[in-house]
């Protein structure tokens, strides 16, 4: 399958899908389908919905940017194993470290692949394609969405869905070449999960929206003054009706106007039925309540437990993304370049922290106090200014302060 054929078939599918929102109508019960039908192999539908979810429920969104602005912190490096130097020429571990790190280089988007092979979490599964250059080497790995893959069963081949239609992968269906494509999967995505609470919330949103149609405002009724013609009541009622419809207006003298509080107008459950699936959602994803979630009172403690959640997460989400560029990419490429030759050189996604640029120059300024120099290149890097070496040759020599001269202290008087 060319590149060329998989963006006119995504172009294609797009369209007669933007036509359907799977979102109207849905229900538990149908949601329930979907679901078995992924476990089968199914996933069209379901993953449709999922980009509607991510779109349109708030708490899911807000984790979901979190947890990709998180990815973006991650930066990345060529490694050397740790073997014996003396029994593999570190000259071969040097050779290997540049063609990883000239290969990773090349790609335009490894930033862009990194994020969605994240998202395998949320969605079950994530597929990018290799694009080459005429020279067949790697320049692109484009994100597939993940409405254009089906298989028969959870451990079957994954086969490319061109139309995106609903059901198992047909007798046609390309098989994904593991040349072309690198794939992460995840077996319990936090959208599943997503995807209930919505519902559920939108069926409890419907009730609340009643509840407040019918509470939203207090009973209000109009005591008619004392011997009051029954001909005239109409008028009467009418006026009352004016008064509900908020308009403005007279009533006769000696008509009280009366309203009644009624007790279940207290009794709204919608609020914490709400609460509680967003915190599901947000459980899920973070392992704990994201600090804008989190009740009023916990204090700072609270909100540093959350942000140490999530780079908990981080952490661990670069060390297995870091293993699949190890084996899908590092590895075959590796051997087709060293054949028969141990593989000394790795690729690693590590999770860096925002640094002060002040930070970073008192840290360059103590190591080279020790004896150290850092790359001007990362150092300018990492405090975002152009550094530029002075010439010292040309600066003036600090002449030593002059000691002052001692003096002897004064006797001290002892007293008579």
């Amino acid at each position: 399958m060319r590149p060329s054929t998989y963006l006119k078939n995504l172009q294609l599918s797009t369209n007669w899908r933007a036509q359907f929102n799977p979102l109207r109508g849905l229900t538990i019960a149908q949601l329930v389908t979907l679901l078995e039908a992924a476990e089968r192999g199914n996933y069209a539908r379901l993953q449709w919905l999922y980009r509607f979810i991510e779109k349109r429920n708030s708490t899911l969104r807000a984790v979901l940017q979190r947890r990709q602005a998180s990815m973006t912190r991650l930066d990345w490096d060529i490694r050397l194993r740790d073997v014996n130097l003396a029994a593999n020429p570190r000259t071969l571990a040097a050779r290997q470290a540049a063609v990883l790190r000239d290969a990773y280089e090349r790609i335009e988007n490894l930033r862009e692949a990194v994020t969605f092979l994240a998202l395998a979490e949320f969605r079950g599964y994530a597929h990018l394609e290799r694009h080459f250059d005429a020279q067949g080497r790697v320049i692109k790995l484009e994100p597939v969405p993940q409405w254009f893959w089906a298989r028969l069963g959870p451990d079957a081949p994954w086969q490319y869905n061109a139309e995106a239609r609903p059901g198992l992968p047909m007798p046609g269906d390309p098989v994904l070449d593991p040349k072309r494509f690198m794939v992460r999967e995840h077996d319990a995505p936090i959208d599943e999960i997503a995807v209930i609470a919505h519902v559920r919330q939108s069926l409890s949103q419907k009730d609340w929206d009643g509840f407040v149609e019918v509470y939203g405002l207090p009973p209000l009724f109009l005591e008619l003054p004392p011997d009051i013609p029954a001909e005239r009541e109409a008028e009467y009622q009418a006026q009352a009706e004016a008064i509900i419809g908020d308009a403005r207006g007279t009533v006769p003298h000696g008509t009280q106007i009366h309203t009644v509080d009624s007790g279940a107008r207290g009794q709204n459950p919608f609020a914490e039925h709400l609460r509680y699936q967003d915190e599901l959602i947000v459980l899920a994803a973070t392992g704990g309540k994201l600090t804008t979630l989190a009740e009023s009172g916990t204090g700072t403690l609270a909100g540093s437990a959350h942000q140490q959640a999530f780079d908990d997460i981080t952490e661990a989400e670069a060390a297995i993304i870091s293993e699949i560029f190890q084996r899908q990419f590092d590895r075959p490429l590796l051997a087709k370049l060293f054949p028969g030759q141990p593989q000394l050189a790795y690729f690693e996604l590590a999770a860096t922290r925002s640094l002060d640029p002040a930070d970073v120059i008192n840290q360059a300024f103590t190591l080279a106090r020790a004896g150290y120099e850092i790359d001007p290149a990362e150092l300018s890097e990492k405090t975002g200014y152009r550094l530029k070496l002075r010439n010292y040759a040309l600066l003036p020599i600090p002449k030593p302060p002059v000691p002052e001269p001692e003096t002897e202290p004064d006797p001290v008087e002892e007293e008579v």
